[in-house]
């Protein structure tokens, strides 16, 4: 059995605790060229695995082969310095991109924990709020950092709009800095 020093379990105890974390980003504007590139990189893969296959079975035919028998002899014209152009922009905007700044869709919560809550817990948390208050048929809601537009369908009871909106901002009071409230209403019956 193993005895610590008296005063060493209080001097742990008065530490203060660590930072809480930051709040996560999302993949930023180009999310979608991972995959793109995921694919491309498969296909060059493809194409240079049959090239050895071919070549270690002591073939000579191969897709490289037959492009680039294709390509020899090509004059240069002027279509050709244009692609490149298209090209180099395209590279330079990919890369601006790569280096621009993340998106945030997530929350704070209030206090020192570090939890956090993404906007599509936002909108389910808006959501469910609005759907306890009487008169109120249907719910949906879209957030982002700075609104959540609530649309509800309703019986047409006088108040039931202001109803779910204070609902709404009740459930959504434990974020350290809430989004705005919108309310869109429509009545059972209303043509819109």
């Amino acid at each position: 059995m193993t005895t610590t020093a008296p005063g060493r379990h209080a001097a742990e105890q008065s530490r203060a605790p660590l930072p809480s974390a930051g709040l996560p980003t999302g993949a930023g504007t180009i999310g979608w060229l991972g995959p793109l590139l995921a694919v491309l990189l498969v296909g060059v893969a493809v194409l240079l695995g049959q090239d050895a296959w071919v070549r270690l079975n002591g073939g000579s035919t191969t897709w490289l082969g037959s492009v680039v028998a294709a390509l020899d002899g090509l004059a240069p014209a002027p279509w050709m310095a244009a692609v490149g152009v298209v090209l180099v922009l395209v590279g330079l905007w990919l890369v601006l991109k790569a280096f621009g700044r993340r998106t945030r869709d997530a929350l704070a919560v209030r206090g020192s924990s570090g939890a956090h809550l993404t906007t599509g817990d936002v909108a389910r948390l808006v959501t469910g709020a609005a759907s306890q208050v009487d008169g109120v048929l249907d719910a949906r809601t879209s957030a982002s950092r700075r609104t959540a537009t609530l649309s509800i369908t309703t019986t047409g009871t006088p108040g039931t709009e202001s109803q779910a909106q204070q609902a709404a901002e009740r459930a959504l009071s434990a974020l350290a800095s809430p989004p705005r409230v919108r309310v869109r209403a429509t009545t059972t019956g209303d043509p819109s």
